[in-house]
């Protein structure tokens, strides 16, 4: 519960982020484009906005009609700065996690004689692999689980948005004790067949 309570705060940080840099950018935009810019619908959007507005975060005021012009406060670029530290400070602590467990992967790889390793998966993640895994002198590739995979030694999964989707893919076609997976993905390696 508590991981799907910060993935959930995670979200709303991340649209409230969108918001404020989409009014700092342009203090016109209507509110049913901010909505469609971040895929929510207009009665959310509307209470997004009041919530800003009534934290101090956001002003208003009339521009024409029912047209409103949205202002960031002071109050509101800390918040943003805060929100942007955030991110940042848990893009370092990802980094750091997933260099250390690539390395402890790796480090297993060599002492089992796996040289020729896969890396399936895409984004930051699959990055920092494919780079550790250089550094720690494998032949490492980046790859799909529509590629032949049994060419290779091992294979790490990467995908931090559907890793458990890629491993229950996966383990029924490949051997599992060459089926590697970063900790920090919390994927399950139940029995699927």
């Amino acid at each position: 519960m508590q991981t799907f309570q910060k993935t959930r705060e995670h979200a709303e940080q991340e649209k409230l982020l969108v918001l404020m840099n989409r009014i700092e950018s342009e203090p016109a935009i209507s509110q049913r484009a901010l909505a469609s810019e971040l895929g929510v619908a207009l009665g959310l959007m509307n209470t997004y906005l009041k919530r800003c507005v009534k934290k101090g975060w956001i002003k208003t005021s009339r521009v024409s009609g029912k047209s409103l012009a949205y202002m960031l406060t002071p109050e509101g670029f800390v918040e943003k700065s805060r929100i942007v530290g955030g991110y940042l400070s848990k893009s370092f602590t990802l980094f750091r996690d997933a260099k250390k467990q690539c390395e402890s992967f790796f480090s297993v790889c060599k002492e089992m004689g796996w040289i020729r390793v896969a890396v399936v998966g895409e984004g930051d993640l699959t990055d920092i692999a494919l780079l550790v895994g250089k550094a720690e002198g494998l032949i490492i590739e980046n790859s799909t689980t529509e590629n032949d995979l049994s060419i290779y030694d091992a294979i790490l999964i990467t995908d931090m948005e559907a890793s458990q989707a890629v491993y229950d893919y996966l383990s029924p076609r490949v051997d599992t004790s060459r089926l590697l997976v970063l900790d920090l993905l919390h994927v399950s390696k139940r029995n699927v067949s």
